[in-house]
């Protein structure tokens, strides 16, 4: 979807709607007033509470996503206000901001189970860093199936990044990932010598 919206030059609400929007097509074109987002909001228009929702925005692009998940195998729904997209190897949970008019992508905190996505709603998950926020779905479910086709490459490779011929953003994020995983795991063990001997611990004070 463009960033174009659209209001009734004789409105009295001071609305303003996607192009699609039931409550503006029957409007004559002559009357009405089309510019982007910002612009409608610095004149003081406000978004519609009917097509500036997930479900409006779903609908939308419902024939696209379908097609998209058929053939890249994704299984997508709809749980009250945010969407679900379960993939090959992990669940993913997307978010409509209405302020910001984009959505943010959640990723579902590794738990070493399998997902019933049955209630995904259900699990616990956290903002994904290397991408604030997308414009549309469709762009949601692309990032998403890329960032997980390159886990299972990762993963493949046992995490040889040279060895991966993927997008070039996917690897600077696996190794940003494999760096915190590094500084934890040498934490742990430093708190286990520390633990375990009062002298180390004095010294980790210098």
């Amino acid at each position: 979807m463009s960033n174009a919206r659209v209001a009734s030059l004789y409105s009295d609400g001071r609305i303003y709607h996607y192009p699609e929007c039931r409550y503006i097509k029957y409007t004559l074109p002559e009357y009405r007033l089309r510019q982007p987002r910002q612009d409608m909001e610095r004149c003081g228009y406000r978004p519609c509470k009917c097509c500036n929702t997930m479900k409006f925005r779903l609908e939308k692009e419902q024939d696209n996503l379908q097609r998209y998940s058929e053939y890249k195998e994704l299984e997508f729904k709809m749980v009250s206000d945010a969407l679900y997209i379960r993939t090959g190897i992990s669940c993913w949970k997307i978010v409509y901001w209405t302020d910001t008019q984009d959505f943010a992508i959640f990723h579902r905190n590794h738990k070493g189970r399998p997902l019933s996505f049955d209630h995904p709603e259900r699990e616990q998950y956290h903002r994904q860093k290397d991408i604030r926020s997308v414009t549309s779905l469709i762009d949601a479910f692309i990032y998403i199936y890329k960032h997980d086709e390159f886990r299972k490459a990762e993963e493949a490779a046992n995490g040889n990044l040279e060895l991966i011929r993927i997008d070039r953003k996917y690897q600077a994020s696996a190794r940003r990932r494999q760096r915190r995983q590094q500084a934890r795991h040498l934490g742990y063990l430093f708190r286990k010598i520390e633990n375990g001997n009062e002298e180390y611990r004095k010294i980790s004070f210098c």
